[in-house]
This record gives structure tokens, sequence and C-alpha cells, in this order.
């Protein structure tokens, strides 16, 4: 599948999120604001928000499926995690103004029994809209490696279990437990302040281009295609991700009687070797002669 293919899938995914989440928005909204729930209405607020987070995603994934240019000649990639940064900012305000609100009914005392089935109804809905919306966000940005995608289609999943929290809340309010709608407000609010924890921290640590644990066999990945090619000591060699590809910087030795040519066949057979995975960015490597004795800055070798 070509990247315009994908492009254009990733596009209709994120508009058919901001439709739903719209719908969503003014049903609960409204029904919060005429059955005075307060459950409802925070649900109502949080799906608000989510307008403006999948917006935001499918702004920031337009702009990182640009191609470079002389500015940013590593393309614009890192505009995905820029975008998944703000709406994580974007749901931490949400849970923390939803935390002081619902603390505020409790202590005050001000809830009472809510009338009608329609606030059951709209959170009926809001599991279903919310369900459809986790399952083609997140299966689309495991298949096109998008990480504002998979930040917004975390949000969706925890927006399903805050959903079924509001139809629980009405629910046992309507048998007498007036207190339970604001108490599940609150709930609500401590779920979506880890949910904004969780997709600041995977964020900012691809954005200081680390690597997580399950990501490091791209270094053993590395090493075997030295040692196949016949490169000696790999080293200084340094990872980070672009996208959802690995772009390689790194060190090899050769024999220093090897003409220019013979350490360049070299280097094209680890590039050949690596691309196999269709995983690779691109990858830039030095060649140095044998036992080469230099200070050399940090990076993984073969030996570490």
């Amino acid at each position: 599948m070509t990247q315009n293919v994908a492009d254009k899938i990733i596009k209709r995914v994120a508009f058919v999120a901001v439709l739903t989440n719209i719908v969503l928005a003014i049903l609960k909204v409204t029904v919060g604001l005429l059955f005075k729930s307060m459950a409802v209405l925070a649900d109502g607020i949080d799906t608000s928000t989510d307008i403006l987070t999948s917006s935001t995603m499918l702004i920031a994934t337009l702009i990182s499926r640009k191609p470079p240019d002389k500015e940013h000649p590593y393309g614009h990639h890192k505009a995905e995690n820029i975008g998944a940064k703000i709406i994580s900012f974007v749901i931490f305000y949400a849970g923390i103004s939803l935390l002081i609100e619902s603390l505020q009914r409790l202590i005050t005392g001000e809830y009472e029994l809510l009338q009608g089935f329609l606030p059951l109804l709209a959170a009926l809905l809001s599991v279903a809209g919310k369900t459809f919306l986790f399952v083609i966000e997140y299966t689309t940005g495991k298949k096109y490696k998008s990480n504002s995608m998979i930040a917004e289609a975390k949000n969706m999943r925890n927006d399903i279990l805050m959903s079924g929290l509001v139809f629980l809340g009405v629910a046992l309010n309507k048998i007498g437990l007036h207190w339970m709608d604001p108490l599940v407000g609150l709930v609500m609010s401590g779920i979506i302040i880890k949910v904004a924890w969780e997709v600041f921290e995977e964020n900012t640590h691809d954005l200081m281009d680390g690597l997580k644990d399950e990501e490091m066999w791209i270094y053993e990945k590395i090493f075997e295609a030295c040692k196949e090619c016949g490169a000696l000591n790999p080293h200084k060699v340094r990872v980070r991700k672009v996208g959802g590809k690995y772009d390689i910087d790194m060190d090899i030795e050769v024999n220093g009687n090897m003409s220019v040519q013979e350490a360049h066949e070299i280097t094209k057979c680890i590039k050949k070797h690596l691309s196999t995975s269709n995983d690779i960015f691109d990858a830039v490597i030095h060649v140095e002669p044998e036992e080469n004795d230099e200070k050399e800055p940090y990076g993984l070798s073969q030996k570490d």
C-alpha cells in the first residue's frame, strides 16, 4: 500500500472521529443540562474536548505526512508527537476541572434524583460511539504507525469506561443513591488525569529520541547485518525514531588496505540487510580503518 493511500485512510478516520464526537458531545451536554446530571454533563464536556483532540490529531497527521524540505530534512514526523502532547494537556485540563467540580458537589451536597430515561440512553449511546471510535482509531494508528492517532484511541478506550461509569451512576441515582452522580464524576476525573500522564510520558520519550525496551531489537539487527557483510567493530551506533521508522547513525571498521570501492560495497551490503525489514528511514555509516584509535562520543557497540 502506498503512502498516499495510507494518508487518505488516516484522514478519513480522523474526520469520522471529529463528526462522531460532535454528535455525542451535543447529545450529552444537552441531556446533562436539561436533566441536571453531573455525570452525563461531565461526560459531555470530556467529549467536547475530544472534538479538539480529534481535530488536533487530524492536523498533526496532515503535517507529519509532508515530505522533507530544506528546513526539515528529516521530514515532519515529529508533528504527530507534538499533536499528542497537545492532546495530553487538553485531557489533563478536563480531568482537573472535573475533579474540582465533582468534589464541590459532594462536599456541598448539590445532588438530586435524576428524572426520565434520556440520561441512561445518552450514556449507552456514548459507550457504543466510543467503542466504534476506539476500534477504528487504534487499528488504523497501529497499522500506519500514527502516534497521535494511537494517543487519541487510548483516550477513546478510557471514554468507554467513563461512559459505562456514567450509566452505572445514573442507574444507581435513579434507585435512590443520589450521591452516585457526582461520585462517578470524581472517579472519572482520576481516570482522565491518568490517561493524560500516559500520553504525555510516551510522547516525551519519542521527542527525546529514546527507544523503548521492546524496540532494542533494532540494535541486534544492526550488529547481525555488520557480521553478515564483513564489517568489523560496529560502534558509536545510535538509533532514533523518525515517525514509525528508525534512523541509524553508526561507525564500522574495515581492513586498512581495502580500496574505497570495497569499503563502500560493505556499507551497501549493510544497508541492504537492514532495509529488508521495511522499518528503516535511513542509515548513515562512517568507515574507519581497523583498530582505529580515537576517542569516540557516546553510542552503542556490540560489546555493550
